[in-house]
């Protein structure tokens, strides 16, 4: 569905990346690190059993590529020692402007979307840009160019 093609609120369901991949906590962060690359993603969410309870990003464990650090081999560093515990998590049926406004509030880069308290989707900043930079286009598209 485009977002631009609504004529009310949408949910968050109009913009979230359906079955995300997901970790668990005593997954290494060298695993993270590969599956973000692999995917092609900056934003995974953590589960124990059917609850998320945190998240990574690519921010999260870029400091810890710094030759400067000595950190312990990232094969055995869980990934619950680098997360981010309680999330920001909506119900799949939040209006999508309510998330948006509070992910700006909150300065973060991605809501994790649940349905009835399990991993539906995640939404992302790429993501709203991406719907931003269509629906731009889906309005100024037949305006002269300046």
């Amino acid at each position: 569905m485009k977002l631009s093609d609504n004529n009310q609120m949408p949910t968050v369901a109009a913009m979230m990346k359906s079955s995300p991949n997901f970790a668990q906590p005593d997954d290494t962060v060298a695993q993270i690190d590969r599956l973000m690359k692999e995917h092609d993603i900056r934003h995974i969410p953590i589960k124990l059993r059917e609850q998320v309870v945190g998240i990574v990003s690519e921010r999260d464990l870029r400091w810890m590529r710094s030759p400067a650090l000595l950190l312990p081999d990232p094969e055995e560093i869980p990934v619950a020692h680098v997360q981010i515990n309680n999330p920001y998590t909506v119900e799949i049926t939040t209006p999508l402007n309510i998330v948006l406004q509070e992910m700006s509030e909150r300065k973060i880069g991605a809501a994790v979307v649940v349905k009835s308290g399990e991993l539906a989707g995640i939404v992302t900043v790429t993501d709203v840009c991406s719907a931003l930079a269509e629906v731009l286009t889906a309005q100024f598209s037949q305006l002269p160019s300046t």
